[in-house]
């Protein structure tokens, strides 16, 4: 809420407070003042009243966050930088290894980091994020540093690891550039031939930066980030321990920003649809690495609101510990609805 001047009032405006003249209400809270009412405070000799704001009147979670300062200076600054992480790239290949941009891909990081306090702000701001739908691949890296520098943190990575971490995300998708844009970001399924095209990507990413001083351990991350513990990745169908430990971390990470990105054909993925998914497929990931982070994660949506697939609306109350992503649930009447009891629900949305 916020105080405005009489003469400042226009028709349309709610009121956040009473307005109260010698003791006597004129005009209630959540009045919609109208010309007739604003000159009646005229008469009254009114000076000024408390207003409702946008974010007073936001009545979903959404709608706060799009309100939100911090948010605002986050979305302004992921636009810039984003142009920015184009144009670096851009140059990098241009200059076919002849400049490496790691220091200015540091710094953009590091403008963006100063945007939020915590990972759990993090999450919430990555969710509530309109994608460039012109600038995918970008976009997708862009976000993938973002979450490794705070999984970093989670982890007590020291500063050297942070920062190799950091920018692998930077540089692991570079290969898609070289792949045809309608292929890659086709709206639905691929054909068979047209994912055949997509498992280039880390090769060819690999063959970019191979002969580069980029760090090797980047350029392992870059040929290795789809590999699967289980065998069931590409492009070599490498196994366990034998992926380096960073393009395991990459692969949660890339695959977490990719179910956190909407797309054409369907909404992002809640943080814990994504712990439901994760836990699906557990088998193809480190479960050293995961769990871990699929913790840190769950605990971060303690006090959100979720709405379930009977259109009902909870909140996270409580985080189950064998099971992340089916957590007990409190509604406005103080009820209490622990998931684990419950298989037929779901959730479908954060609210």
């Amino acid at each position: 809420m916020k105080v405005v001047a009489r003469m400042e009032l226009t028709p349309g405006m709610i009121l956040g407070e009473d307005v109260v003249n010698q003791g006597n209400v004129l005009y209630k809270a959540d009045t919609v003042l109208d010309q007739a009412a604003i000159d009646k405070l005229h008469r009254y000799s009114i000076m000024c009243v408390t207003v409702k704001e946008g974010i007073d009147l936001a009545s979903t979670h959404y709608e706060r966050v799009r309100y939100n300062e911090h948010f605002r200076a986050f979305e302004q600054k992921h636009s810039a930088n984003l142009y920015r992480y184009k144009q670096l790239m851009n140059d990098f290949l241009a200059a076919e290894g002849g400049f490496i941009p790691d220091g200015e891909l540091l710094e953009l990081y590091n403008d963006l980091r100063s945007t939020y306090n915590t990972g759990t702000t993090l999450l919430d701001f990555l969710y509530n994020l309109m994608p460039n739908e012109d600038e995918l691949t970008f976009n997708h890296c862009l976000n993938a540093a973002l979450l490794a520098g705070i999984f970093a943190e989670w982890i007590q990575m020291n500063q050297e690891d942070k920062e190799t971490l950091i920018l692998s995300c930077f540089y692991y998708d570079i290969g898609k550039l070289k792949l045809p844009y309608n292929v890659l970001w086709k709206p639905g399924k691929l054909s068979a031939e047209e994912f055949a095209i997509v498992q280039k990507h880390p090769a060819l990413g690999y063959q970019i930066l191979n002969g580069t001083s980029v760090n090797q351990r980047i350029k392992n991350v870059t040929a290795m980030h789809h590999e699967r513990m289980d065998g069931s990745g590409y492009p070599f169908h490498t196994k366990g321990n034998k992926i380096d430990l960073f393009a395991r971390y990459v692969g949660i990470i890339d695959t977490y920003i990719a179910m956190a990105s909407p797309r054409s054909y369907r909404s992002a993925l809640t943080p814990l649809q994504i712990l439901d998914n994760f836990n699906e497929t557990r088998e193809k990931y480190d479960a050293e690495l995961l769990l871990p982070l699929m913790k840190r994660i769950s605990d971060a949506q303690l006090g959100t609101s979720v709405q379930l697939n009977d259109d009902s609306v909870w909140e996270v109350f409580m985080i189950n510990p064998t099971k992340y992503f089916r957590p007990v649930l409190k509604n406005a009447e103080s009820q209490i609805l622990n998931l684990l009891d419950h298989p037929e629900l779901e959730i479908i949305k954060n609210v």
